[in-house]
Formats: C-alpha cells, structure tokens, sequence
C-alpha cells in the first residue's frame, strides 16, 4: 500500500519515539518514589537538598538522568523531524578529613535513535542537537560511553584562610567563583553571569572538566580571589569524555560583595588566556583557501568586569540591575584579534503573593567581523561556555550577535517554577557569519560551524516555556518547549520558516 521507503522512514521514526520514552521514564522504573531536586544550573524550586549516602567519613552521590528530545529543525532549504532519547549515570566517591580530601566520579552518558539524517546534506552542519550528537559521536544512531569525569585531590586552609586548592580533573565555570547569600543576587551570578566564557556545558549530559589546578581563597566575609590554570578534556558532544585537547586556559577573577541592611551587590573583575594548538581548520569569515594555510595556533586573552545589585523600592517590591563586559585581544592564528561583547539586563519581583513574579529585560551585543580581508579578527569568541544556559533555543552564540531578551519567572508554590523567554536575535555584523556551537569539544573539529547569513542580519525571533516540578528532594521533573521564526539570515522564504524544539527530563539523585 505505502513505498518499501516510506515504511522503513516511518518504522525508523517509531525506534526512535519509543527509545526516547524508554530512556525518559527509566529513572522512575529504577528508583523507588523517593526524592529529587532541581536540575543544576537552574534556580532552585524546594529548598529541600538530596542528601548523599555516608559510609564511614566516606560520601557516596549519585545522579540517574533521563531526557526525550524532540526536533523540527532546519537549515536554509533543509529540514529535519526527529525523537530521540539520552540517558546519564554519575556517580562520586569523596571524603574529607581535616585539610585533606578527594572526589573520584564516573559519568555514563548513553544516546538512543540519534538522527542519521539530521545534518544539511552534503556537510557537518547539524540540524539541530541530534545531528550535532550524531556526527561527533562517528555516525552511530546508539552510542554510550563511559570515563572519569572528575578525580582530584584537595586542600583546605593552607594560607590560614578560608581557601581551597584542588589537584587534578575537576568541573569549572567562570563566575561561580563566590556564591552570593542573598537568594536573588545568587540566582543573578549563577544564571547570567556563570558559564558564558567558561562552562562544564553540562546540559548535554556529558560535559567537559579540566585538568589543572584551581585555587580559590574567603578573604574575609566578602571578598574572594581565584585562580585557575588547566587544560579541557573531550566531551560535551561525543560520548568518549576520558581523554584531553590541546586546549589550555589561564584564568583569575577578584568578586566582592558589598551587603547593607537594604541592598545587595556583587563586583567581579576577571582576566583569562586561551591557547588553541590544535590543527584543525579555523572556523571564521576568511576564504576556505586562507584558513587552510593559517596553521598557527590561537592565543586570546578575555578582560572584563560584571557587576549585579539587588534592592528593594517601597511598595514596589525589589528592582535588580546586571551589567557585563568584556575585551578581547590575541592572535587568532595569523591574524590579530580585537573584539568586545557587553550586556545590560534589568528586574523587577512586584510584591503579588501567591505566584511570586519576576520580570525581566536585557540587551546584549557581541561584535563580528566586518571586513573579512583586513588582517584582524572582530568577532568575540566563547572560548569553552555552555551555551544552552543562554540560548535556551541552541540556533545561535554569543558571538557576532545581538540578543534583546524578556523573561518572566513564576514561583506559585516551593515545588513549582514556571519560566518563559521571548528573544529577538540579530547579527551583529552582516558582513560576518552565523555562529552555531559550544566551542572545542575533540581534537579533529574546530567545535564551532559557521553559516553564510545570506546579506541579513535578522537572524530569528523565539518564545519559550518550561516548567519544574519537585517531587521530593530528590525526584525533580521539568519539561520545556521552544518555538522559532526564523528571518532572512536563516531562510530566503519571504514569510520565513518555523522551528521548534521541546524535552520533557526527570532527574533523581541522592
């Protein structure tokens, strides 16, 4: 009755759903009904806290996660429907006595029903994060993998203060160096600030670390000094996260905060290196012919400041303003870099009981490249972010782009959050590229794709919802749904074209 193609197409698109459902529910068929908190990263809804298994002076931890994808994605001419599912295991050893202590982690990422045929033909661009996944991962449709995520050892109080030094693997995010007492300047630091330069990139359930030294030290009540210097493991898209990159960075960040009986504020000053000796094609808005003879290595170092405040107003409840900033200079290969990137975002929580309204705006910029045939390069590079935490939506970077953003967060209950973006993103330069990525990730790709913008700069508008559900304090469910209209960078149609992405993820840890 139906083409022997089209029955295979359909069959194919049954395996993938049904994979998807079974790694999205397997965590509630392994686990009893019993407790989970907030993914990571994202603001918490219970103040309840999953509390580890104690042996001894020994700590055990664990995390079993499960998350079905589904995609309407394109590219130009090329579109993609797709399902599919991925799983995540972690589990941590640590213990600590008096100065000294340790933590070994394994992690186990698993995908299920990966795409074959969400990459834009005839190339390695990705038609959304299956393909990404697909293709970094040497074409398997199912693939799991298995290394150490973090084993380092510690030190506590060696300059007689309140200090840490870690030795070895570890996770690290730029802007976490100090969390905040105050629950909204937390919130702010964590969710706006951390992981734009420098991320885990944990929202692909694989992730990367590094592996160096990282020292940071209380000053004080207020004040904290940081210092890191490491190299970045593989991860993030391929599933063999156990070996390293020639990637390095140095970094150092001096954060304040500055409490009053009113008001809440936080000064960070930070500056960190990049060096880049991999040999691999460099991604950016040069001749394919110009990029292949450009083998040098990339060296760029970031210097920037950001500064949050948060303070009541009289019967208008509490009003929060953030401001970011960052230069860039280096060598980018042969050529010299310059570039620069800067955001404002504002706040308001009314003082309406029951739902617990925050509203939110901001604008950000980061410069591109508008002459590709000078000597230097403008665009702002991301060295190591995680991405997902600012393009809920993952069709764009923070680089050569504009991004004016609304949010609304609603917090009804201490087990319910609900969240919704609208953003309009532009290219900052029509002369550059579009930017797709969440930088190195293996020693064969550059870890970016860069698309033609087709002489526009309007690149997409979206809107977007997601909801968290804390079960107990260790079962935690969330799901999300994003919907794009994409603009004349992203499709010559004269009426556009729609995209759309949504998960539904149910985490348990203890």
């Amino acid at each position: 009755m139906f083409p022997a193609e089209y029955r295979k197409k359909v069959s194919r698109g049954w395996r993938r759903l049904a994979c998807a459902v079974l790694v999205l529910f397997s965590p509630l068929w392994l686990t009893s009904p019993a407790n989970a908190q907030a993914p990571e990263n994202e603001p918490s809804i219970s103040s309840a806290q999953a509390k580890p298994i104690r042996i001894g002076s020994l700590i055990l931890d664990a995390e079993l996660l499960g998350r079905g994808q589904g995609w309407s994605w394109f590219v130009g001419d090329s579109r993609a429907r797709y399902g599919f599912g991925n799983s995540l295991f972690r589990v941590g050893l640590s213990q600590q006595k008096n100065k000294f202590g340790w933590r070994i982690e394994l992690a186990q990422p698993a995908f299920y029903g990966l795409p074959d045929d969400a990459l834009v033909p005839g190339t390695a661009i990705p038609l959304g994060l299956g393909g990404a996944y697909f293709s970094a991962n040497g074409n398997r449709e199912n693939v799991a993998g298995i290394f150490v995520k973090q084993a380092f050892l510690s030190i506590r109080g060696i300059d007689n203060n309140h200090s840490t030094l870690r030795l070895g693997r570890f996770e690290f995010s730029d802007g976490e160096e100090r969390a905040p007492s105050a629950p909204d300047l937390a919130w702010l630091t964590g969710q706006r600030v951390a992981h734009r330069l420098i991320g885990d990139a944990y929202w692909t359930d694989i992730g990367r670390s590094f592996d160096g030294v990282d020292f940071s030290s209380d000053i004080g009540a207020d004040t904290n000094l940081t210092f890191m210097t490491g190299r970045a493991t593989r991860g993030v898209w391929q599933t063999d996260g156990m070996g390293e990159m020639d990637v390095d960075i140095i970094y150092s960040a001096f954060t304040r905060e500055f409490p009053t009986p009113h008001t809440d504020s936080q000064l960070r000053i930070f500056a960190f290196g990049y060096h880049d000796g991999r040999k691999v094609l460099k991604v950016d808005s040069r001749a394919l012919a110009a990029r292949e003879a450009d083998t040098r290595n990339i060296r760029i170092g970031t210097f920037g400041v950001n500064y949050a405040v948060v303070t009541p107003i009289w019967r208008l409840g509490k009003w929060d303003l953030l401001v970011w900033g960052a230069q860039q200079i280096g060598q980018w290969g042969r050529l010299s870099h310059r570039a620069n990137s800067g955001t404002v975002e504002m706040g308001w929580r009314p003082p309406i009981p029951w739902i617990h309204p925050w509203l939110r705006a901001g604008a950000l910029f980061a410069s591109g490249d508008g002459n590709q045939n000078d000597s230097t390069h403008a665009t702002f590079f991301q060295p190591l972010p995680t991405e997902q935490q600012y393009a809920r939506l993952p069709f764009y970077t923070l680089q050569n782009s504009e991004d004016y953003t609304g949010q609304v967060i609603v917090r009804p209950t201490a087990k319910w959050q609900l969240r919704s973006e609208v953003h309009k993103v532009k290219l900052h330069s029509a002369n550059d590229l579009w930017y797709l990525g969440t930088g190195a990730f293996q020693n064969t790709s550059f870890g970016y794709d860069a698309l033609p913008d087709n002489g526009h700069r309007g690149l997409g508008n979206y809107v977007d919802f997601s909801v968290d559900y804390q079960v107990t304090s260790k079962l935690g469910l969330r799901y999300y749904i994003g919907v794009l209209s994409g603009k004349g960078a992203e499709t010559k149609l004269p009426h556009g074209r729609k995209g759309g992405f949504t998960y539904l993820e149910v985490a348990y840890r203890f």
